[in-house]
């Protein structure tokens, strides 16, 4: 039976869109967030109806032709540039943001800025390795560990700075809707997951996860301790998200501290998967391979490629899969019972075993880890 829809807000990042289209696709995104991100919401509601602001996207690839992208060009230039009148409405840059409409000093900032901003949108990606996220991971990763006795050799593709690869040096707060509460000390960041249809103790084994290798793909990753790198994945967070910049900031540090531990492939998903996996193999780990809202931005031809190299690893030694996409823009994933049309994100894992295959939905979740609806009882 599909998932049932909560009544949550739609959070996609926005749709690959082409042509004219690109300012419908602005108008459905400022919909989709205005309730979380009132600022983002306006500006994008108003750049729908800007054509030389959309004009800086032409000749972006499909997959990055979206919202996310631009406003991420302007808050990197932003935060390099806070004397300019825009930055007073991102909260990231000031602590007395001005309250008015936006839309006019986006505008005038956008034309101010366009060779820089072409410049960084050519150069970019987005970056959607929100570091939230490894409260839902965690999740879905700890019966996989409770299971196993080998420890975990973790592939995160599209890792970004490898943050979530050091998912077991978190602190963790897990609370249900019946007062129950886990909390799972560590260093900062503290992430806080709320979690629905089930009790807390229902879905979390406390012991903590062996990690013995960590690995990260990424098309263009990013060294956790070069401050202009960290700029541009704090850029890629929305300013009226405090919360995001602070825990992502502690996150950072981890990663530093730790960046000899990690092993970053440059590549992509598609090509570089076989050699995470056989290398996690050859550490003596069970393999998890890992992947939070990066198959999105995969065309449709590379995700059934993708899809089709995770059986191939997993008919003949084990291997786990763990996926948060949303199925409306990942439709060829194996999604079991789950709607396709859903554009909610989704928890699922699957898990090949001794030449068994098994999949479950863990739940319906937060994109970025603030609650899961669970599902899998």
């Amino acid at each position: 039976m599909p998932l049932p829809n909560p009544h949550l807000p739609d959070y996609r990042a926005g749709m690959n869109e082409s042509g004219d289209s690109l300012g419908a696709s602005f108008a459905r995104f400022a919909d989709e967030i205005r309730r979380a991100a009132p600022t983002y919401g306006a500006i994008c509601e108003g750049v729908a109806a800007a054509p030389e602001v959309l004009a800086l996207l032409d000749g972006v690839p499909a997959p990055q032709r979206r919202p996310v992208l631009l406003l991420a060009a302007v808050h990197h230039r932003l935060l390099e540039s806070p004397e300019e009148p825009l930055a007073r409405h991102y909260r990231t840059i000031t602590s007395e943001s001005d309250n008015s409409d936006p839309v006019p000093a986006f505008i005038a900032f956008c034309a101010k800025h366009a060779r820089a901003l072409r410049s960084t949108i050519s150069n970019r990606s987005t970056q959607t390795n929100d570091v939230g996220r490894a409260a839902l991971i965690y999740l879905a990763l700890s019966p996989i560990a409770a299971d196993s006795q080998a420890p975990l050799g973790l592939v995160d593709i599209g890792t970004s700075a490898g943050l979530n690869l050091h998912l077991d040096r978190f602190t963790y707060r897990f609370h249900d809707e019946d007062g129950g509460e886990v909390r799972l000390p560590g260093s900062a960041p503290e992430l806080d997951c709320l979690v629905r249809g089930a009790t807390v103790d229902a879905v979390l084994d406390t012991s903590l996860p062996r990690i013995g290798n960590r690995l990260g793909v990424d098309p263009s990753p990013i060294d956790p301790r070069d401050p202009e790198e960290a700029r541009w994945l704090l850029a890629c967070l929305w300013p009226d998200q405090i919360e995001r910049v602070d825990r992502l900031r502690a996150a950072l540090t981890v990663a530093a501290d730790h960046r000899n531990e990690v092993e970053i492939l440059t590549g992509s998903g598609v090509d570089r998967v076989a050699e995470g996996v056989e290398r996690a193999r050859a550490a003596g780990c069970l393999p998890v391979v890992v992947n939070t809202w990066s198959l999105t931005y995969f065309t449709p031809s590379d995700r059934v490629t993708y899809v089709e190299e995770l059986d191939r690893l997993g008919a003949n030694d084990d291997l786990a899969w763990i996926y948060l996409e949303a199925p409306n823009e990942t439709p060829e994933l194996p999604w079991g019972e789950v709607d396709r049309n859903i554009s909610l994100s989704v928890l699922r894992h699957i898990h090949w075993k001794g030449g068994q295959r098994s999949e479950r939905t863990v739940g319906i979740a937060h994109p970025h880890g603030r609650w899961i609806e669970i599902t899998d009882r």
